[in-house]
């Protein structure tokens, strides 16, 4: 596995300018967008293999013919395809696999696998879940996390939409979105700078280090204190802390910071999932359980045993439409066009592939050959899009 354009890739100079992606992979419907790109489907003319592909747009703007980059989102798109890559290096089937990456013209295009929904998605359409099944999604989730941490990195944006099922029969559960994944520091040193998704934000990455008991920053901790929210989301319905009044995102932030409504955990019949997010839900980090901690204990282990017919209530929309609304930023409709118009000259005048949102995801025999290559059509999008990025992942930067 490579990520690369034209077959090169420097640490030095990032991704080489090049126009392979328009002649290797033909682009497909909109299955995500973000405040500075979108997620599309996209097919492999010469394998007809379905693939996912996110496209970064790093523009600063347009001088006549030439780009200009903004510097930083370059450095971000780079530094996301560097982590992503050493995540998915090692073909563990939990974490979303990326292929190969281009940059063209300001763009970049990060071909990644397709999956079929998130976790966020799947909870939605459920009305239970038995703790046993519960226990299995957890310990998917887990073998990811721990991967990510043993190989130094804190992916700092661990959330149920962050998960994709796909693999055969669409039943692994990967976790994708690297986007604000960082190497953990040297022995002694901590990440700094406030991350991540606010509901899911673990108390040390809020608090300074005058209202802590340790050095300032965070490590790889918070992305455990993220699992457990998730688990206490199914749980109970709501996040953690639900601070008073109108929720936004500082008010949240101001929630788990300063631990008021106190964190608690009403009496609930999984006993055994309880238990794990008990391990969890600690505001001391050293005392949080660890990746490694959590995958032994007896709701992911089963060392307890059968759990019994435990089942517990499904109910999210609430707190999928309270996530929603904490978006540091919202989408932009009007950006979304005229990047998609973009997209869509830049394929047309690189010979390469557009097809309908109304067509299947492989462009026939037909459109693959020459002369419609050269034609480049261009057809109108006609079916609603969804916001979850690479057809279940949302949010938010891509």
């Amino acid at each position: 596995m490579g990520c690369c354009a034209s077959a090169q890739h420097t640490a030095q100079h990032g991704i080489l300018e090049s126009e392979v992606f328009f002649q290797k992979y033909a682009l497909g419907k909109k299955i995500g967008e973000g405040a500075f790109g979108q997620v599309r489907l996209t097919t492999d003319l010469q394998t007809k293999q379905s693939f996912a592909v996110k496209i970064a747009d790093v523009r600063a703007r347009q001088d006549g013919g030439k780009v200009v980059v903004n510097p930083k989102r370059k450095a971000a798109i780079e530094r996301e395809i560097e982590m992503w890559q050493l995540a998915s290096s090692s073909g563990l089937p939990e974490i979303t696999q990326l292929i190969e990456c281009f940059y063209s013209l300001g763009f970049y295009y990060l071909v990644c696998e397709a999956c079929e929904k998130n976790l966020m998605q799947h909870l939605l359409h459920v009305k239970t879940i038995s703790e046993d099944e519960l226990g299995e999604v957890a310990a998917q989730m887990l073998r990811s996390i721990a991967h990510v941490h043993f190989l130094g990195m804190v992916h700092r944006d661990v959330k149920p939409e962050n998960f994709l099922y796909g693999g055969p029969n669409g039943s692994t559960l990967k976790l994708c979105d690297f986007g604000l994944a960082l190497r953990q520091p040297k022995k002694g040193k901590k990440l700094t700078g406030i991350g991540g998704t606010a509901p899911y934000m673990a108390p040390e990455i809020l608090i300074s280090s005058s209202g802590w008991p340790s050095n300032e920053g965070y490590d790889k901790e918070i992305d455990m204190w993220a699992m457990g929210v998730i688990l206490y989301l199914v749980l109970y319905g709501q996040f953690p802390y639900m601070p008073k009044g109108e929720a936004t995102a500082d008010s949240m932030k101001t929630a788990i910071r300063s631990n008021s409504p106190p964190l608690a955990f009403p009496p609930i019949q999984a006993l055994a999932a309880l238990g794990l997010v008990k391990k969890l839900l600690v505001r001391l980090p050293a005392d949080r359980a660890t990746a490694e901690e959590a995958r032994l204990d007896p709701f992911i282990s089963k060392a307890s045993g059968a759990f019994g017919p435990t089942e517990v209530t499904v109910a999210l929309s609430q707190a999928k439409e309270m996530a929603e609304r904490l978006k540091e930023f919202q989408v932009s409709a009007s950006s979304q066009r005229d990047l998609e118009a973009k997209l869509k000259a830049m394929t047309a005048a690189r010979g390469g592939i557009w097809f309908s949102e109304s067509e299947a995801v492989s462009p026939t025999q037909s459109q693959c050959s020459a002369t419609y290559r050269a034609e480049a059509r261009i057809k109108k999008d006609k079916k609603p899009v969804s916001r979850d990025k690479f057809g279940c992942l949302p949010q938010e930067r891509v």
